[in-house]
């Protein structure tokens, strides 16, 4: 059983960029006002592990503009026993060291992905590996300001 209606699926790096003023963060804004976006659990534990260990945020502060941005406008998914069991599947379908260099939280978010769903990314190997299973993705400016060229 799904979520029920289309949603717009974000990564770790599509809220990071919001949460840092990158290059695609008018983008992601744009679609959190169009509203149905949603963030998976996996993928909200990423963006809490960047902030603090790579860009050094405080908790305190990261909590209160993360905390009002989830309970105000961005649902967090769960993951239940369907999406791990689909996501182990495609990682060890879609994983290659050297050309497809998916994480495990990339295919949960994957997974997690209904057929009227769209993933909003930056990141290309996701891209190319939604495009794969008919997936929609929503190409997004990485953090230099570059599309994905999937």
């Amino acid at each position: 059983m799904g979520h029920g209606s289309r949603l717009t699926l974000f990564d770790a790096n599509a809220l990071v960029s919001l949460l840092r003023s990158q290059p695609a963060d008018a983008e992601v804004a744009v679609l959190l006002r169009q509203g149905n976006c949603a963030i998976p659990a996996p993928c909200l534990g990423e963006v809490v592990d960047l902030m603090i260990r790579t860009y050094g945020v405080d908790l305190s502060a990261l909590s209160e503009r993360l905390g009002a941005l989830i309970d105000e406008v961005l649902p967090v998914l769960p993951i239940d026993q369907r999406i791990a069991w689909r996501a182990g599947e495609l990682h060890a379908a879609h994983y290659h060291r050297k050309h497809s260099a998916l994480s495990l939280v990339d295919c949960l978010l994957l997974a997690m992905a209904e057929p009227e769903d769209e993933i909003a990314t930056s990141d290309s190997v996701v891209i190319a590996t939604a495009r794969k299973l008919d997936i929609g993705a929503i190409p997004l400016l990485d953090s230099l300001g570059r599309k994905p060229d999937a």
